[in-house]
C-alpha cells in the first residue's frame, strides 16, 4: 500500500501524481489521504486502476460516505481508525457521569453478553482442559 499525504500541503493534482508514481513503483493498493469532497474523491478513483482506500474520520476532511457510496466511486477498502475509539470514549464518558450523579449506567451489556464478547467462556474451557483433576475426581476429557 503506498500512502500520499501531499493534499493538504500540496493539492490534489500533486497528489495525484504521486500516487501515479506510486502505482508506476509497484504499488498495489493506493491512498490518497484526505480529498475533500465527492469530486475529488471520485478523481482519486479515476487516476488509476488500482484499489483505493478511503480514511473516514468523524470531523476530519474526507466525507463520511455510507460503503455503498464509496463503493460506487470506485474505493475498494474504507478505514475508520477513530470510529470505535470514539464510540467507546462516549460510552465510557456516559457511564462515568452517571456514576458521578450517584446513578448506575443503564446502556450496559449484560453479564452474559459480556462473557462471551471479551471471550471469558472460551478461556474457561480451555483452563478447564489443562487443570489437573481433584482428588478422586476423573480427568476432563
Amino acid at each position: 500500500m503506498a500512502r500520499t499525504d501531499a493534499r493538504a500541503s500540496h493539492g490534489l493534482d500533486e497528489a495525484l501524481w504521486r500516487a501515479r508514481a506510486f502505482e508506476d513503483a509497484g504499488a498495489d493498493l493506493l491512498f490518497v489521504e484526505a480529498p475533500r469532497d465527492e469530486r475529488e474523491m471520485e478523481r482519486v478513483c479515476a487516476a488509476s486502476a488500482l484499489p483505493q482506500m478511503a480514511n473516514l474520520v468523524e470531523g476530519g476532511d474526507t466525507p463520511l460516505l455510507p460503503p455503498a457510496r464509496l463503493e460506487a466511486l470506485g474505493y475498494r477498502i474504507a478505514a475508520y481508525p477513530l470510529t470505535l475509539l470514539s464510540a467507546a470514549t462516549l460510552a465510557m464518558q456516559r457511564a462515568l457521569g452517571a456514576l458521578r450523579r450517584g446513578e448506575h449506567p443503564t446502556d450496559l451489556l449484560s453479564f452474559a453478553e459480556l462473557r462471551a464478547a471479551v471471550g471469558f467462556d472460551r478461556y474457561d474451557a480451555e483452563r478447564l482442559r489443562y487443570a489437573e483433576p481433584a482428588r478422586g475426581e476423573p480427568e476432563a476429557p
